[in-house]
């Protein structure tokens, strides 16, 4: 989700710039989809952090101001861990269908 949209912008900038902006996406990554410890860590530092979190998009060539509050409206839209698929990868212990079985399942066969 982040992660695609994070990269169209991830080739431009100098080198040090798309290291900043690989570790807002790392961060943004473990708050949707991260362990619940690493999730409210994430959580903490992109909401309340204020001296480092500005540090850190102003090395990317982020507007911190514009980030947080884009964050704030998709975090009040709900969508968090229980609206992600893609959390599933997090659970070693998941028996998923595997891709053969799926048109089997979808058909009744």
């Amino acid at each position: 989700m982040f992660k695609s949209s994070m990269l169209q912008i991830q080739d431009k900038g100098t080198a040090e710039e798309r290291l900043w902006r690989a570790v807002i996406t790392k961060t943004l990554e473990e708050w949707i989809c991260g362990p619940l410890s690493f999730s409210r860590k994430a959580e903490q530092f992109l909401f309340d952090d204020n001296k480092d979190f500005k540090a850190v998009c102003s090395s990317a060539g982020m507007d911190p101001e514009r980030l947080r509050k884009r964050l704030k409206t998709i975090r009040a839209r709900g969508i968090q861990k229980e609206n992600i698929p893609f959390r599933v990868r997090t659970h070693k212990g998941l028996n998923l269908p595997q891709p053969a079985d799926w048109g089997q399942r979808a058909y009744g066969v």
